[in-house]
């Protein structure tokens, strides 16, 4: 099979451009045949060519244009709060690009001086697909995005700096500076380490203690300042953390290390505490940047903010005004075109229109409101434009109270973090306690001097590195690697709920099937006014649901035309509607209906993977059931499901997006993939969602897992990740706890002496970090 000229998607129903009278091609869609035809237009064919000799970054979709204005942008609001100003004729702006996959794009985007007046710069940061555009005072943001819109790469304006992401990246530099002064000092310390504990005569001796006192200074106050603060603010809470035995061994260590220092004895503990405050900080460090790198974000109020919307002005009430939703206030008079989602809660002003609340109320029938009835944030516009007075904003919304409460829940901790929590302080008592015995049994047996050392010896010994560093160390590189590999996994709390998945509920839409359905057997059975096809494009081709995208595709090589369509209605899972030439016309499961009637009937057939027999086959035989729940109809999902290999008692057809809620709701350790808009009531009550690539944002903030790469082999590599992910942290658990109760015989009989400890320490943190690092054998094959 061929693909596509501009974006690489393997052709199902090619597309040609017409170009210097001979066609290009070939393409897979409308929209990069627009998209290469614009290019050429502006004198930037080398694109292609820059293209052709790079490599691919990350996998592009087809081109999806949109005819929007973006004249929000240029409001004085807008402006204030998302642009900064650079002098009097200069400002900047930074938007996020759906669409960036490789150096042509880099190449393409940085070239808009070139072609779009007023753009003085425009710098592409590749890997996050983040463009920062300067513009002159002649400039208008609005162009810059229209042009980058036509061009494929639809524009998200990001939001300036807030106070608390100000903080943030003060604190984050706060904590690199620590890492880097702690990790230049102990890699010093341990040469000088080698030296002393080699054998160094007494001269060189001296001299590297003092060296080696003067770097661990700076670690073990400046450094290790945050764990002295999380051990007080434990105490004054009258409470124990992890982070009292760290901060009480560092301490007591630095008092003997720095003792020892000035009476000339050659063994101290601070190389092995510099490194352990190293290890410390990068491993909390990392886990930190890595979770905030997955789907879980700060702030979720952009999911309800629509990017434009029409207010009516104060002063002329004929007028309206296209401004962001961000800045919408309560008595705003909005009108809400057809399709459109409302972007705040309230009252209707038009006589009547239906609203889709799927999203509210897992409700797949629109709902048929009148003038003065209440209105919902996240709801769709079915009916004609509307008008609405806006009564409750962002937060204060419906949507915004039932997000808010999302976002609250991404800050509760796992139970394996949990558990190491409160082994940590029922061990942490036990180390002190056990510490008070035995100075008291050797103060009494040979004196304080013995005491002292024996003591310190065993806080050191004990210190609960190894405990500290086991859990967070391990769902560091489980997230890291799932990441690198195109499993963006929100939190350590989803790798546990994973591990123990039982019942798999599957959308076959880029799941089982390849998401790319085909009509066939297409048949008129009956002559009308108005061309079937012509019909089936009016009607689909605003659609985004993958029937009716293969239906547009299937019409449009057939010169088909678009008519006016009134009182447009699209189902999620249903179907479409609305009238032509006076005439009512349906799209459904049953083929295409006028006044009732079927005029016309057809097929639509999606490709079953390649993979997903076998890795089904393989889930069942690990004891997971898996059940296919769709739109589609029943006979369907049967022939589905007898060809991959699912029972028949687990198939189920013709389901709406609330029966799939109440089936999977009843079931405990589920388990739901999913893509579509009505899928995201699903997602969010199983107890693991993922969305998989492509799919509505909807369906993507309610999910708990994203995969990049559509298919059933994410699906599987995550679970059995997450399984492997466990039980490295409970052998890690199981390592540390077995090492402190050697290390507190040895104390107790005097086995272990200071320098013996001062090795110790370290090994039982570095035994940890290369278990974390060589996990299974299992996790090691995963993507090989």
């Amino acid at each position: 099979m061929e693909s596509c000229v501009h974006c690489d998607e393997t052709i199902l129903i090619p597309y040609f451009a017409d170009h210097e009278k001979e066609q290009k091609g070939p393409f897979c869609c409308q929209g990069c045949v627009t998209v290469y035809e614009a290019l050429h237009q502006k004198g930037l064919q080398d694109y292609y060519t820059v293209k052709h000799d790079s490599a691919l970054f990350k996998r592009r979709a087809p081109v999806e244009i949109r005819n929007d204005t973006f004249l929000y942008l240029d409001g004085e609001e807008f402006l204030s709060e998302y642009s900064y100003q650079l002098s009097d004729n200069q400002r900047s702006m930074e938007f996020y690009l759906e669409g960036i996959h490789c150096l042509a794009c880099l190449w393409l985007i940085e070239k808009l001086p070139d072609f779009v007046s007023g753009v003085i710069s425009s710098k592409l940061n590749l890997e996050k697909s983040v463009v920062v555009i300067t513009i002159n005072s002649f400039g208008k943001f609005s162009a810059i995005a229209s042009e980058l819109n036509k061009l494929g790469y639809r524009p998200h304006a990001l939001k300036r700096s807030t106070e608390a992401q100000k903080f943030h990246r003060i604190e984050e530099r706060k904590t690199l500076i620590r890492i880097g002064i702690s990790g230049a000092a102990a890699g010093n310390i341990m040469i000088y380490a080698v030296s002393l504990y080699g054998g160094a005569n007494e001269k060189m001796g001296d001299l590297f203690n003092l060296l080696t006192l003067i770097l661990s200074l700076p670690v073990l106050t400046y450094c290790a300042w945050p764990f002295y603060q999380s051990a007080w603010v434990a105490l004054r809470n009258k409470t124990l953390s992890i982070d009292v035995p760290i901060s009480l061994s560092l301490i007591l260590g630095a008092a003997m290390g720095i003792i020892n220092v000035f009476m000339g004895v050659s063994e101290n503990y601070l190389d092995s505490l510099s490194t352990l405050v190293f290890l410390l900080l990068l491993s909390r460090y990392f886990l930190k940047t890595i979770q905030e790198k997955g789907l879980s974000v700060s702030d979720l109020s952009y999911f309800y903010q629509t990017d434009s919307v029409l207010r009516q002005k104060i002063d002329d009430i004929n007028i309206y005004e296209e401004i962001h939703s961000r800045f919408l206030n309560e008595n705003d008079i909005l009108k809400i075109r057809a399709d459109d989602f409302f972007p705040a809660d309230g009252i209707l002003l038009s006589k009547e229109t239906r609203v889709n609340n799927s999203l509210l109320t897992g409700e797949s029938d629109p709902a048929k409101l009148y003038l003065g009835d209440k209105l919902f944030s996240g709801t769709q516009n079915l009916g004609a434009d509307v008008l609405m007075r806006v009564t409750e904003t962002n937060h204060n919304s419906r949507l915004g109270k039932m997000l808010k409460n999302v976002e609250n829940g991404w800050g509760n901790i796992s139970k394996t973090v949990d558990i190491t929590a409160h082994i940590s302080k029922y061990f942490t008592a036990a180390v002190i306690l056990l510490s008070v015995i035995l100075f008291t049994y050797v103060y009494y047996q040979f004196g304080f001097e013995q005491a002292l050392i024996r003591a310190v010896t065993l806080l050191i010994v004990t210190c609960p590195c190894a405990l500290a560093l086991s859990v967070p160390l391990t769902f560091n590189r489980s997230l890291s690697l799932a990441g690198k590999n195109g499993l963006i996994i929100k939190n350590d709390k989803t790798i546990e709920k994973l591990a123990n998945t039982e019942n798999i509920f599957l959308d076959k839409t880029g799941t089982i099937t390849e998401g790319k359905p085909r009509v066939s057997n297409f048949i008129i059975r009956k002559v009308t006014d108005s061309r079937v096809e012509d019909i089936i494009l009016s009607l689909e081709q605003a659609s985004r649901h993958p029937v009716g995208k293969a239906l547009v595709n299937y019409v449009l090589p057939l010169r088909a035309n678009t008519l006016n369509v009134e009182d447009r209605v699209e189902i999620p899972g249903i179907g479409v509607s609305g009238y032509i030439n006076n005439k009512f016309y349906e799209i459904n499961k049953n083929g295409i209906l006028e006044n009732g009637n079927i005029i016309a009937t057809f097929c639509v057939k999606d490709i079953i993977r390649n993979d997903s027999k076998k890795i089904i086959n393989r889930l069942l035989a690990d004891n997971i059931s898996v059940c296919i729940l769709s739109g589609d109809s029943n006979n369907f999902v049967q022939e589905l499901g007898q060809n991959v290999g699912i029972g028949n008692h687990f198939l189920f057809g013709e389901m709406s997006p609330e029966e799939k809620f109440e089936k999977i709701k009843k079931s405990s350790h589920s388990l739901m993939v999913g893509d579509g808009a009505n899928d995201a009531l699903a997602l969010q009550v199983a107890d693991v969602g993922i969305a998989v690539s492509g799919a509505m944002d909807i369906s993507l903030r309610a999910s708990d897992v994203y995969l990049t790469v559509p298919g059933l082999a994410g699906v599987e590599k995550s679970i059995v990740l997450a399984r492997e992910t466990m039980k490295v942290v409970r052998r890690n658990l199981v390592l540390s706890l077995i090492y402190n109760f050697i290390s507190v015989v040895f104390v107790f009989n005097g086995v272990i002496s200071p320098l013996m400890a001062a090795i110790i320490m370290p090994v039982s943190s570095l035994t940890v970090l290369v278990s974390s690092v060589v996990g299974t054998k299992k996790m090691r094959n995963l993507w090989k």
